[in-house]
């Protein structure tokens, strides 16, 4: 029988059809195959730390600092991305959050940050360094390591996809809320040391950063701050944490470090520390639930339009996408959507029965017959950046009818 390792490489090397002949040979359907892509039972990570190369979607190598605690459980092990700051590395990082990892039961991965690929304008980081920020940095886009390297991680370790979390410092920091608010479905938590959703908000309104920080309620965040941070201000983030509980937000912490300031070797991230116990405590408690019965998502680029199983497509320039989508039975979706032309929904059998399934957006019903595929599930696994809890096994698109101005759409 295939094992996990060698289905993930078929999935992403060869072409659908032939990977789903493969499959098909071994007696898979599109569950049994999902079940092997999610699978950790073949592959045991022998405790270990190494240097490995990632690549970006553009080619460019970076250097990642892996480390494999030792498993003092059964359980395979979550994953923990690494996002360090300005002037840093993966190395540099990976150091002080080897004890993170030990107590977290997680594999570590740290990548180094590069240039931006092409033309930037550094509008994350520049407030801080000013427009003459040329450092290497991170970025949101899909192809850059912070994605990178949470993909790298489920194709090649055999690790939990469903216990991803990132865990940033200052610049990484800012990263890290920048990531929760656009791919919060990819990750199970995440934790930002003395970073801030916008740096942008001590000069004025970051209006893109309030339009996607509501995506922050479906993840759960450890936020850690130094009451003496010069550089990036306490205020920052204690304002978004309090932003967030006021929209509801249950699964958000934060601790002040009286003696903290910006550099994270102030900041006390050890063994027995408030701060250290608290993101260890929130890793240990979340898990992500793929296919939820609904999902709320925002968007300003069509590079971050999808949340579980539905996406936005064309999306209307100089405006935020909506959508809120629900499974009302298993024979019935109602999806609502503004700001956008078209969706994507990627169906699997956890959400609805095969057959006939009625789907309504904006008030507009259509029928679609529900028959999995094994070419689409290998298709929107290689989409999903190796992530089986992402793949779908049928994709339906469909045009989104307007709806009247004053009905809006809210998230």
């Amino acid at each position: 029988m295939i094992g996990a390792q060698e289905a993930r490489r078929a999935c992403l090397d060869e072409s659908p059809e032939a990977a789903a002949e493969l499959f098909r040979r071994q007696g898979l359907d599109p569950r049994g195959l999902e079940r092997l892509l999610f699978s950790t039972a073949d592959a045991g990570e022998a405790a270990r730390s190494e240097t490995v190369e990632l690549l970006d979607a553009w080619g460019r190598p970076t250097e990642a600092e892996l480390y494999v605690p030792s498993r003092r459980d059964g359980r395979p092990p979550g994953l923990i991305v690494g996002l360090h700051g300005v002037g840093s590395s993966g190395a540099a990082l990976r150091d002080h959050l080897r004890p993170l990892a030990d107590a977290c039961g997680a594999v570590l991965l740290c990548p180094t940050a590069l240039q931006p690929f092409g033309a930037s304008s550094n509008f994350d980081v520049a407030g801080i360094f000013g427009s003459r920020f040329k450092e290497a940095r991170w970025t949101t886009e899909p192809g850059d390591f912070p994605v990178r390297a949470l993909r790298w991680a489920r194709e090649h370790l055999a690790v939990d996809v469903n216990r991803c979390a990132l865990v940033g410092a200052s610049m990484g920091g800012i990263a890290t809320w920048g990531m929760a608010s656009r791919r919060w479905d990819c990750l199970a938590m995440a934790a930002s040391v003395n970073g801030a959703p916008s740096i942008w908000e001590m000069f004025g309104p970051d209006n893109t950063m309030r339009e996607l920080l509501p995506n922050v309620l479906g993840v759960p965040l450890a936020v850690v701050h130094g009451v003496r941070d010069q550089q990036i201000p306490l205020v920052l983030a204690r304002d978004a944490v309090t932003h967030l509980r006021g929209r509801g937000h249950q699964g958000i912490s934060f601790v002040e470090v009286p003696d903290g300031e910006h550099k994270l070797s102030t900041m006390g991230i050890e063994p027995g520390n408030p701060q250290f116990d608290e993101i260890v405590r929130c890793f240990g408690a979340a898990r992500r639930t793929p296919w939820p019965g609904q999902v709320r998502h925002r968007a300003r680029e069509r590079a971050h339009g999808r949340a579980h199983w539905v996406e936005m497509d064309d999306l209307h320039p100089g405006s935020t996408a909506t959508v809120d989508a629900r499974a009302v039975d298993r024979t019935h979706l109602v999806v609502r959507a503004s700001g956008c032309s078209r969706l994507r929904l990627l169906l699997s059998d956890r959400l609805v029965d095969h057959g006939r399934v009625l789907v309504t957006v904006n008030d507009r019903s259509r029928e679609i017959d529900f028959r999995p595929s094994l070419v689409d599930a290998i298709s929107t696994y290689g989409e999903a950046d190796a992530d089986p809890g992402r793949m779908a096994q049928m994709v339906v698109d469909m045009a989104v009818p307007e709806i009247r101005e004053e009905e809006g759409s809210s998230c």
